[in-house]
């Protein structure tokens, strides 16, 4: 907040969010991701784009690699939670062993070879749509269309807005709007 306000330089709060790389705490980890989400956004068409999702990636790396992509025996609802976020940031910045697996998974998951659980479906479907194409956003439309569950259809909804080709935006508009 005190760097939106101008009174502490980006450079410093970049620094203090490098210093959070070993923290377990799912709560911490959602701050970093909700700031470093605004600084993305407010640097998403400038020259400073790619540099961020080097960030993003550089800081998300150690706790992604440590939760991994499935549960440990004895894991909290924090954990889970924190694996979704973890993915979901790192795939979005387009960090590549994250989402070549999202995709494999989102393969699978659409031919019902290995249903993806719950609190990985968000982040698998924001990677593959952030870095798809227009296969597969009528694949998603499609999972939408299928979905039995109130809860399934509001999820994909909430994601269609990772897709980052202009020319599917407009899809997604008339397909909201429908």
């Amino acid at each position: 907040p005190q760097a939106r306000a101008g009174i502490i330089s980006t450079v410093e709060v970049l620094k203090v969010m490098e210093a959070f790389v070993n923290e377990p705490n799912y709560t911490v980890w959602s701050d970093l991701s909700c700031n470093l989400g605004i600084l993305g956004t407010l640097l998403s068409h400038t020259d400073f784009h790619d540099d961020i999702q080097a960030f993003v990636r550089d800081v998300f790396s150690p706790i992604g690699d440590r939760l991994g992509w499935d549960p440990k025996p004895g894991e909290g609802h924090l954990d889970a939670l924190l694996r979704g976020l973890v993915l979901g940031k790192l795939g979005k910045a387009g960090h590549k062993a994250t989402l070549e697996e999202a995709r494999r998974r989102f393969k699978e998951h659409v031919e019902g070879k290995h249903i993806l659980s719950a609190d990985l479906r968000s982040p698998v479907y924001v990677t593959v749509l952030k870095h798809g194409d227009s296969s597969t956003l009528d694949t998603m439309l499609k999972l939408h269309k299928q979905a039995d569950m109130q809860e399934e259809k509001n999820r994909i909804e909430r994601v269609l807005g990772a897709i980052s080709q202009p020319e599917l935006i407009q899809k997604v508009l008339t397909f909201a709007l429908s």
